[in-house]
């Protein structure tokens, strides 16, 4: 699962795309910034090491690699 799919499935919306890009999860406008997602809706995305570590201030936990949980939700 990739972490753009993990986003999705955190925020339990209905992705839309344009120009092959994410652009919306549900109602949630998705902004980039240097080509790595930086915002949705509200909510910052930070990274660390070019990876996510963190949305809307919930940590992220990876397990092989790929995100396992967001804050207390399980996505793997």
């Amino acid at each position: 699962m990739t972490d753009e799919e993990a986003l999705i499935k955190y925020y339990g919306g209905r992705p839309q795309y344009s120009f092959g890009k994410l652009s919306k999860i549900g109602d949630r406008r998705v902004e980039y910034s240097f080509g790595k997602i930086s915002r949705i809706g509200t909510d910052r995305v930070e990274y660390s090491f070019g990876e996510i570590s963190r949305v809307g201030g919930n940590r992220v936990q990876r397990s092989f690699g790929e995100i396992s949980y967001i804050g207390p939700v399980r996505i793997k």
